[in-house]
Order: C-alpha cells, then sequence, then structure tokens
C-alpha cells in the first residue's frame, strides 16, 4: 500500500490582489493606526538598478557626510596590504549606479523625509528589508542616516523579491508583463516590543487565525490571549473589514500596553508566499470557519521547542567576517571596498578569458 499523503489544497491568487495590498493603496484608510511614514514614488530606474547590482555603492564621504564612508584610520589590526594598491585593476570597466549622479532628486528626498520624520525603517511596495538587519550596527532596520537606508535595501532578499519576482506564482502572470510601480516608504522609527505583534489570517472576511510572529517563548502572553483577541476582533470587523476592499489577506499587527488598541504594520496577499508562521497554509485553507466556534491565536508554549528554537531569518545568515563587520561602520566600509575589488578582479578575468 502506497504512503498516505495530505494533498496540497490550492490557493489561486491574481495579480490585483498582491497590488491592492501595497502599502501606498490601504495606509492612509486607517488614520491613527497605521505609523506616520513617507511614500516615495515612482522610483526612477536607476535606483531600481542600483539596488539590483552587485555590491553596494554609497556616496562620496565628500558628497554626502557619513560614518560608513569616512576615512578608516588603519592600524596593526586592520591592514590589509593586498587591497591597498589598485595597480592592474581598470576601475573603469565597473560602472556602477551612484546616488548621488544617478538619481539625485530622489536622494535628496530620502534625506529630508529622514530630516522631517527622525529616525525611519525602510520598505518597498510589500516587503521590508528585516533579514538584513546584519548590515546595521544596531541589529535593526531602524535607519538615522540615508546610507543606512540604502545598505539595508541593498543586502535584503525580500526586497530582491519585490523587485524581480513580486507577481510570481499569481494565476495570471506571464513573464511578459511589465513591472510594478515601485514605492519606497519610509516609516517613521518607534521602538517595538516583538512578543507583541501578531500575524493575523482573515479569508472571506472571517478570522481564520493569529499566530505570535516572533517565535520566542514570553511567559507573560497567555493570560493575555484573550485581550489580544478582543482587540483584534474589534480593529477586524469595525474598521478594517469595513475599509479595505480585499476580503482575504494576512495583516500585521502591534498591540502595545494596555492592549486595548493596536497598530496596522502590514498588509500581505493571502498567499503561500507569505509566511503562515505557527500555522500551515493547508490547515488555514482546509478550517471551516463556524459562526459558533472562536479562532486560535496561538503563542509559543515552552521555551526552544522545535523550529522555534531557530533565529529568525536563518536562511539569510552571512559569514563570520561580515557579522562581525556589521558591529563596525568602518569595518562595513572596509569589507565594501574588498567586495567591489573582487568584482573588478573577476570582470577582469572574465575579460582576459574571452580574449
Amino acid at each position: 500500500m502506497g504512503e498516505k499523503y495530505t494533498p496540497l489544497e490550492p490557493l489561486l491568487v491574481k495579480k490585483e490582489h498582491v497590488e491592492r495590498c501595497r502599502f501606498s493603496n490601504w495606509s492612509k484608510l486607517f488614520p491613527g493606526q497605521v505609523p506616520k511614514s513617507r511614500v516615495i514614488k515612482p522610483l526612477p530606474r536607476e535606483f531600481i538598478k542600483y539596488l539590483e547590482q552587485d555590491g553596494i555603492k554609497l556616496p562620496d564621504f565628500d558628497q554626502e557626510k557619513s560614518t560608513y564612508t569616512s576615512e578608516i584610520a588603519r592600524n596593526e589590526d586592520n591592514e590589509y596590504s593586498d587591497w591597498e594598491d589598485d595597480d592592474g585593476v581598470d576601475d573603469t570597466k565597473v560602472v556602477r549606479v551612484d546616488p548621488i549622479k544617478d538619481f539625485p532628486k530622489l536622494h535628496e528626498e530620502i534625506s529630508l523625509a529622514i530630516n522631517d520624520l527622525g529616525s525611519v525603517a525602510p520598505k518597498l511596495n510589500w516587503s521590508a528589508p528585516r533579514d538584513a538587519t546584519w548590515m546595521l550596527p544596531n541589529n535593526t532596520m531602524k535607519c538615522t542616516e540615508i546610507n543606512e537606508v540604502y545598505l539595508l535595501l541593498n543586502a535584503s532578499n525580500y526586497i530582491m523579491h519585490d523587485l524581480q519576482h513580486a507577481f510570481e506564482g499569481c494565476e495570471d502572470f506571464t513573464t511578459d508583463d511589465r513591472r510594478p510601480e515601485y514605492e519606497l516608504v519610509l516609516r517613521q522609527w518607534f521602538d517595538i516590543n516583538p512578543a507583541l505583534e501578531f500575524r493575523v489570517f482573515i479569508r472571506n472576511g472571517k478570522v481564520l487565525g493569529a499566530t505570535q510572529r516572533d517565535l520566542n517563548y514570553y511567559t507573560f502572553l497567555e493570560p493575555l490571549v484573550d485581550d489580544f483577541k478582543d482587540t483584534i476582533d474589534e480593529f477586524v470587523y469595525d474598521t478594517f473589514l469595513t475599509k479595505f476592499s480585499e476580503k482575504s489577506c494576512v495583516i500585521d499587527i502591534y498591540i502595545p500596553r494596555p492592549y486595548n488598541k493596536l497598530f496596522l504594520i502590514d498588509v500581505n496577499p493571502f498567499s503561500r508566499k507569505t509566511d503562515a508562521l505557527m500555522f500551515s497554509w493547508n490547515e488555514l485553507l482546509t478550517k471551516e470557519v463556524n459562526e459558533n466556534e472562536d479562532y486560535e491565536l496561538r503563542i509559543v508554549p515552552e521555551n526552544n521547542v522545535a523550529r522555534f528554537a531557530t533565529k529568525e531569518h536563518s536562511e539569510n545568515h552571512v559569514p563570520k567576517d561580515v557579522l562581525e563587520a556589521s558591529l563596525n561602520p568602518e569595518a562595513i566600509k572596509e569589507l565594501s571596498e574588498k567586495w567591489q575589488e573582487l568584482l573588478r578582479c573577476q570582470e577582469l578575468e572574465d575579460d582576459s578569458d574571452n580574449e
């Protein structure tokens, strides 16, 4: 006899649904419940090329004062003699997009937004660079200067997904589709207790379930589950579903003390691409919504169980030297220089191989 298996439940998603979940399509509908943000759109083609290019090109220090591009103070601990000379390397063969030269207006808009909002957290249409926080010394998405915005966006696989794979998996997707209009969102930074972030799954106007976002164990959460659900229900049924056109989606929310009001952080497509966290998509898709049956808000029941013991975004872990460099802005600059040098040498080798 063959082994029993659970068939994969179909989940058909259209491009229109994904498009409606972009930040600018829902953020203005919920004043007071969406953190203050600045949306810059449309983004110039040069900026998209900048994010997609290999390596990270930051504005020169004489153009944009920054910790990340200031002169490195050499000492015996950071002498890399192999990288000090550019002899034999034709720098003109490596053409890189430069923020100051290639998209000066956008560069100025981002700078003005940071001056106005203070520290910001960046994202594109749908995704935030949560997987690239290792690039910054604070290990968060908090950006206090423009070069930190560039570093996060350049290093993130999630951002690259928005740029190159946003509509893949949609039933009406074709390889001839034009790219969507991209937007840069700069959300005013505020400290969030990760234990109080939740993901809520909504289908056909009903809450299927909710889950803790940070998959670590917090002892204080369990007694508060009913309070969280009351706040979620009030927002979803009395506010969110009355204003937003999509009745099936996945929302990320933050419920700070005293737990009677929430902030809407993100709206995600109702798609397998959206992480189901403590649920599985098959479980959600086969769940029958009973009017008399309450949904479940899942929290991690104990410390270090199964897959929840792993670090978030572990699939994007980086080599040890890169991680150590992220703790020191000067080291980040030095590592970037080394990386660009490697790319130049590789291109020269490729050219000589082709001759």
